[in-house]
């Protein structure tokens, strides 16, 4: 019996289907208006003109379609290895040198690796050599505040050594160069 039931919602469900396929719409148009109120004016705009262009029939566009996967992009560096990283019962243990606990301001510039409510854990480079492109930095600008963003390139000219900094969601890089003395810390974790 059930079955029987069964099999008869499934023909009545197929013949809805079928009946419909053969039944169109009246192409006279409906007569309705629309009405958007903003701040200049009242639009008021005849809905049933709009009726052909969304009945027509839908046509596939020609796409030039490419199977490629990620690009490669610059990483912040292996600061700490494996062997400092103490998984425990009650909790996680780091073994870091003289770790540093950056605060952030709300600038936007690092979204979406970070915003106000993430905590940078940052460590103090000893050399320039150990700065790579990819490393997110805290450093001082020449403007006398903290910047923490990512390092894009690095360089040495008359100077000496150099890093080229942007925040991930900026559309330039920073306007100077920085130079290590100018480096206060790196960062090595950011806990969310």
């Amino acid at each position: 019996m059930k079955a029987l039931y069964s099999m008869l919602v499934f023909a009545v469900f197929a013949l809805g289907i079928g009946a419909g396929a053969l039944i169109t719409l009246p192409q006279v148009p409906a007569g309705i208006e629309s009405y958007t109120t903003t701040s200049r004016a009242l639009n008021v705009q005849n809905v049933a003109g709009e009726q052909n262009r969304e009945t027509a029939p839908l046509t596939a566009i020609a796409q030039n379609f490419q199977l490629s996967g990620p690009v490669e992009q610059n990483s912040p560096g292996d600061w700490i290895k494996e062997s400092q990283i103490e998984m425990r019962s009650d909790g996680v243990f780091i073994k870091l040198n003289n770790p540093q606990w950056a605060i952030l301001a709300d600038t936007n510039s690092m979204d979406p690796v970070f915003d106000t409510e993430a905590h940078l854990i940052q460590t103090v480079p000893l050399s320039a050599s150990e700065i790579r492109v990819g490393d997110i930095v805290s450093y001082e600008s020449p403007l006398g505040f903290s910047i923490v963003h990512r390092v894009i390139e690095t360089g040495s000219d008359e100077e000496g050594w150099y890093a080229i900094l942007q925040g991930d969601n900026n559309p330039q890089p920073d306007p100077w160069k920085v130079r290590f003395d100018m480096v206060r810390r790196v960062t090595v974790m950011v806990v969310y």
